[in-house]
């Protein structure tokens, strides 16, 4: 994992990352602090690129792509940040070769991260299914995995589709792919005709919906167009190539300016100390606070109508008529509390760093990765985030400029290095 920050005004915009890198899953998994995630992608227009969560591309580094983009197309001038993603990714979809062997080693990872949800779901739903009969029939796994999976796939149904893609059907191969798998996610259960069938439904749907797989790659790009004179960020988020297209959703598209906000603070990855920060109140605390305010409302109208209706099926009744007024109420409190949030709270900060120049900007940036860090460090948290923080100011006179840039290499040992490339 990683912490990752962008900090914008009118005038600039400021970009930070950890170097934190975790390779491997599980107890297994190490951590290494070097890997580098900002880039700068275009030698005419002020425009940098964020990246996070997976950093290679179909087998290969994203830090080589980026850098491969901008030998090949940084000498067009983009008028706009969007337009610079869009070229990026078109990049990605027709000039970057991926591998057959690469190709299905990528799908049968977006399946297999599909279908170990649907594993965990059958787990619990195989528990329940033993409690309740008080038997352990074999013969009764696939019913119980069959209904789990017409649930998944009801909700996938209901998402919308990608703007990229609209097909659900899966080839010959694809299917394959997904039926090596079966051993792994379900290895208590020989799955029917029928329940391969669903499975392979449901991996086709959540190729075509707009949502991603824990595999996926984040890819910020901030900065300035040619037509643009305050910055714009772009976030979205790529999935590999799936069924032959790069499937790729978009998240947020934040312009500062005159009819926009004036000033934003975004935090990407592990954004609990960003948030915070700019809220007030930890985001998890705020999540539970909030579970709370509707489970005492539900606990108050219990209290009131118990004396009143004696009979419980009546009482009951009268409750389940009831849901719908008080989630109303309760979501009329989250709009009070967030009210109070903002205006308390988020909108001093952004007053703030409207008016900030760019140097308080950076040091802002640095300390807020740093304080994530060291919270992951003083807590039983693993410690994803970590190493040096870059740090870089965009601006539209000045271009991409370093603040702080970490090197494999001494710096002052290399002064060829940076004649041929300059501080790029």
């Amino acid at each position: 994992m990683t912490a990752e920050i962008a900090i914008l005004n009118k005038s600039a915009i400021v970009l930070a990352a950890d170097s934190a890198v975790t390779i491997g899953q599980g107890n297994s998994a190490k951590i290494f602090n070097t890997a580098n995630k900002i880039f700068e992608i275009s030698d005419q227009s002020s425009i940098g690129l964020m990246i996070f969560n997976n950093l290679d591309f179909m087998g290969l580094p994203l830090e080589v792509l980026a850098k491969e983009f901008r030998r090949k197309h940084g000498a067009k001038a983009f008028a706009t940040v969007d337009d610079c993603r869009h070229a990026f990714i078109s990049f990605l979809d027709t000039e970057v070769e991926s591998t057959p062997r690469d190709i299905n080693r990528h799908f049968q990872m977006f399946a297999y991260d599909v279908l170990t949800t649907v594993s965990s779901r059958y787990d619990q739903a195989l528990q329940v299914h033993i409690m309740q009969t008080r038997k352990v029939l074999v013969s009764k796994f696939n019913g119980v995995l069959k209904g789990v999976l017409q649930d998944a796939i009801k909700e996938y149904e209901a998402l919308d589709n990608a703007v990229w893609y609209g097909n659900t059907r899966l080839n010959d191969n694809r299917k394959k792919l997904i039926d090596e798998l079966f051993p792994t996610v379900f290895p208590n259960v020989q799955l029917t005709q029928q329940c391969k069938r669903l499975a392979h439904r449901l991996v086709a749907l959540a190729i075509c919906k707009n949502t991603a797989s824990t595999n996926y790659t984040g890819l910020v790009f901030a900065g300035f167009g040619e037509a643009e004179l305050c910055p714009t960020l772009v976030h979205i988020e790529i999935d590999g190539i799936l069924d032959g297209r790069l499937k790729h959703i978009e998240r947020a598209i934040v312009n500062i300016g005159r009819h926009g906000p004036e000033a934003e603070i975004i935090g990407f990855a592990q954004d609990d100390m960003v948030q915070s920060f700019v809220n007030g109140v930890d985001p998890q605390l705020r999540q539970y606070s909030q579970t709370l305010i509707r489970e005492a409302i539900g606990r108050t109208a219990s209290l009131i109508l118990g004396p009143i209706i004696k009979d419980q099926r009546k009482l009951n009744t009268a409750l389940r008529k009831l849901v719908p007024d008080l989630d109303d109420l309760a979501n009329r409190l989250k709009e009070k509390r967030d009210e109070f949030t903002e205006s308390n709270y988020t909108k001093d900060v952004k007053d703030m760093v409207r008016m900030m120049p760019k140097e308080e900007m950076a040091n802002l940036a640095e300390s807020l990765i740093d304080i994530t860090s060291l919270k992951r460090k003083v807590t039983r948290d693993r410690e994803t985030v970590g190493g040096e923080v870059d740090v870089a100011v965009i601006s539209r006179s000045e271009g991409m400029v370093w603040v702080k840039r970490k090197h494999y290499f001494p710096a002052e040992l290399n002064s060829r290095f940076f004649s041929r490339t300059g501080p790029k």
